[in-house]
């Protein structure tokens, strides 16, 4: 058993397939992941846009939610509480690809 807690294995386990995605990215003719640190720049912001918006669903979701508790229906509140697990599990791994490729950029600029 791990001295570490649940949060910091959950960070060693989201760092190793960080690096796992990392390892098997397409560098390239170039030999980079991207042709310029504006390309880099704007990949990054897609991807930022786009988790911002799925936060924003889930934010509706989880006010949903509470909606569905008031009105004691239990069938959406199970209904909503699936949409939600699924939703959360897709942005963090729209979280995960930002790190990758915020990675990437790191090592563009390394070279």
């Amino acid at each position: 058993m791990s001295n570490l807690s649940a949060n910091a294995q959950l960070l060693g386990n989201l760092e190793h397939t960080t690096a796992e995605l990392l390892e098997g990215h397409d560098r390239g003719e170039r030999g980079r992941g991207f042709a310029s640190d504006n390309e880099s720049w704007a990949a990054l912001k897609g991807y930022l846009e786009r988790a911002e918006k799925m936060r924003k669903d889930i934010e509706k979701v989880h006010k949903e939610m509470w909606d569905a508790i008031k009105d004691q229906n239990d069938d959406a509140y199970r209904a909503l509480a699936n949409e939600l697990t699924r939703a959360s599990s897709a942005l963090a791994a729209e979280w995960i690809t930002v790190s990758v490729l915020g990675k990437i950029a790191v090592e563009m600029t390394d070279e």
